[in-house]
This record gives structure tokens, C-alpha cells and sequence, in this order.
């Protein structure tokens, strides 16, 4: 899954928060100069539009942008505090469709002193004619800044809302040598991404977010300088003891031909995932 995260008015997306967008998939957070360049939004567009994006989030100034790129994009949006209403700077607004197909969200602090919330709604029920569907939750002990805690709430409740459809699973095939057709019918070929190493296995999941479906090869064979490469299981622990990320959901199998190699990653997995569950539950 693609990201793109817009932040607000002379700020960045933190590292805190693009850990927890990660999560999910790539993020894309470029840098925008909102005070220097009045069609940042037509910018972002031509940027971004053959870039794959499935998601927009913004926050503040980057909710205003994120309004009419979700509109352009025709994607789902996730705006925090959007100045929909009134800003500090001028930005020329693009000829947008009327009616995004996928729903925005927008979250609202109470509290928040920059942008009104106030102002907000009434900006949105001038438009209840155009046939748009949003999610609209005010928190009322929110302010302007979001902190981490709330940004990784709103973006976990947003991914439980977004229709099952719209992702799209995503496999991956961890292997040395062999490819996709020799482990599995060539009609799934498409679906895999394919790494060769440990080193690209954690960089793709730490890019791209944990896949749907994991496959397994235990020999890596040897690495750059001649000595055995970190091995499937090496990766399988990475998962559970590193990687940070929540793997109750994670569907893997192994297909090592060596059938001890392949009880190790298959007990650790295994194992780890029953205790969160179970732990879950309790």
C-alpha cells in the first residue's frame, strides 16, 4: 500500500508518526512550501499521479490539500484538522470533482484554537448537496497538534473502515534461488514480490509495511563476503523479536526443503502468533 502523508504549515511528518504509517505500507511525505508555491495541490498531483497512491492523509494545512487531492486521486482520505475554512497563506484551489467516490475522514479537535471546528462544519454543510460521504469524529480534548497516541488510534480505525476490497494483498516470497512457479501454481506469480536476502526481506517489510502472506525458504545461501547469510529463520525472529509489528494476522507457510529448518520457523511463528491471540482474548 501506497501512503501519502501531507503535513500542515511549516511542519514535517515525525518520526514518531511515519513509523505508525508504516505500519500499513510505503509512505510517501514530501516536502511542501505552501507560503512560496499558491498551486501546491496541482504540484503534489502532477508529482504524485502516477505514483500508485491508495491513501491521503493530511494534517492542517496538508488536510486542506489532502480534501481536493483525495477528489483529483479519487482515493480514500484521512484529514486531521483540515483549514478547510480559512488559511493563513493563499492556495489556489484546482478544478476538483465535486464527489469523491471513497469516503473522507476527517477528525476535529474541540480545542483546537487555529483551525475552528466550528468553521469546519459549516464549511462542510454548504457542500450536503454534492453526494459525498464523510466520517466525521470530534474529539473534544484534541488541539491543534495531534499527538502520537491519537494519530495511531484514528489511522488503526481507519483501516478497520476502509472497505476489504480496496487493499490489495500483499505476498511476499523470501528465496535465495528458486522463483514464484516453483513453489506455487504460476497463476500466483503476479501476486508475489520476491527478496533474495535477509537484509532485502527487512527492508521491504520495513518500507512496505508486514504482507498479507509470507512464503519461506530457510538456505539463503551465502552472503557478499563468502559466509553463510542470515537464513529464513533469522528472518522469521526478526519478525517476532524487532520488527515491532502486530503479526496476529500473518498468514506464512514454508517451503524449505529441509523439513527441520522448516519446523523451527514454523514453531516460532506459530507459537508467537497463538500467544497474541491468546493474549488478545484474555
Amino acid at each position: 500500500m501506497n501512503i501519502l502523508y501531507l503535513h500542515g504549515l511549516n511542519s514535517s511528518l515525525s518520526p514518531e508518526k511515519r513509523k505508525a504509517l508504516e505500519r500499513y505500507g510505503n509512505v510517501e511525505a514530501p516536502t511542501i512550501d505552501y507560503e512560496n508555491n499558491p498551486d501546491s495541490i496541482s504540484s503534489l498531483f502532477d508529482q504524485f499521479e502516477d505514483a500508485n497512491i491508495d491513501l491521503v492523509i493530511g494534517s492542517s494545512m496538508g488536510g486542506f490539500a489532502g480534501y481536493y487531492l483525495s477528489k483529483l486521486f479519487q482515493l480514500p482520505a484521512l484529514l486531521f484538522n483540515p483549514a478547510l475554512a480559512n488559511r493563513s497563506v493563499f492556495q489556489n484551489i484546482p478544478n476538483a470533482p465535486e464527489t469523491n467516490a471513497n469516503s473522507i475522514h476527517l477528525v476535529l479537535g474541540s480545542k483546537d484554537s487555529v483551525v475552528i471546528t466550528e468553521d469546519t462544519l459549516d464549511f462542510l454543510a454548504n457542500l450536503l448537496m454534492q453526494p459525498q460521504n464523510y466520517s466525521i469524529q470530534i474529539r473534544p480534548e484534541l488541539e491543534h497538534r495531534i499527538p502520537v497516541e491519537i494519530f495511531e488510534e484514528e489511522v488503526s480505525s481507519l483501516f478497520e473502515r476502509l472497505p476489504p476490497g480496496h487493499l490489495k494483498p500483499k505476498r511476499l516470497f523470501l528465496d535465495d534461488i528458486r522463483t514464484v512457479n516453483m513453489v506455487y501454481d504460476t497463476t500466483f506469480e503476479p501476486e508475489f514480490d520476491i527478496v533474495r536476502t535477509y537484509d532485502a526481506f527487512v527492508d521491504y517489510i520495513k518500507k512496505n509495511g508486514l504482507p498479507d502472506f509470507i512464503s519461506f525458504d530457510n538456505d539463503l545461501g551465502l552472503g557478499t563476503d563468502g559466509k553463510v547469510a542470515p537464513d529464513g529463520l533469522a528472518a522469521a525472529k526478526w519478525l517476532v523479536y524487532e520488527s515491532g509489528l502486530d503479526l496476529r494476522n500473518l498468514h506464512y507457510k514454508v517451503h524449505s526443503a529441509n523439513p527441520v529448518a522448516a519446523q523451527q520457523i514454523r514453531g516460532l511463528l506459530g507459537n508467537y502468533i497463538r500467544f497474541l491471540n491468546q493474549r488478545n482474548t484474555s
